[in-house]
């Protein structure tokens, strides 16, 4: 059974100019970019919040996932 509380998820949010023009981002790239740590974004990964596809061992990041309309 999971722990009910832990500590809350910290907001990662990227506007399109504080992305590079590529089209894909390794787990070290977005972990850069962001400040959070890779193990938080290989589990937003597996979680769905973040959109990507494996390529052999190594994640690919979709540019579009990374940014969020400040609102």
């Amino acid at each position: 059974m999971k722990h009910p509380g832990g500590r809350p998820k910290r907001e990662i949010i990227l506007t399109a100019a504080d992305i590079p023009q590529q089209d894909y981002f390794t787990v070290n790239e977005v972990a850069e970019l962001t400040g959070a740590h890779i193990h938080t974004i290989q589990s937003r990964l597996r979680s769905g919040e973040l959109r990507g596809k494996k390529l052999g061992k190594e994640w690919r990041i979709y540019r579009d996932s990374l940014i969020q309309e400040r609102g």
